[in-house]
């Protein structure tokens, strides 16, 4: 009977192990970097630079608000001239019409 080459798979299963003994170590540092690199960011921040920075956001946005709010009231008045004005180059129309067909 042939004999199995159990040298070359105990060569390419050693090959393995070290293979996979190398990448968990690479996944453990990389863990470990992940993990200092959260704790930073879950750091409790001081409340007061960011209520600061809130409350400058929202004066910002409630000036961005009355700025839209005028431009509103603004294009509302507009719109209302030019159907005032319609409504007069109607009637003049209306009245020159009914004075023509009188004549």
């Amino acid at each position: 009977m042939t004999q199995l080459p159990l040298g070359d798979w105990q060569s390419s299963l050693e090959g393995m192990e070290q293979a996979l003994v190398a990448a968990l170590a690479a996944l453990d540092r990389c863990q470990a970097g992940w993990e200092s690199a959260m704790a930073r960011d879950m750091a409790p921040a001081s409340p007061q630079p960011v209520r600061d920075y809130l409350e400058d956001r929202l004066r910002e946005w409630d000036a961005r608000l009355l700025a839209a709010t005028e431009l509103a009231a603004s294009v509302e008045a507009d719109l209302h001239d030019r159907e005032l004005a319609v409504g007069r180059w109607q009637s003049s129309i209306h009245q020159w019409q009914n004075g023509n067909q009188s004549v």
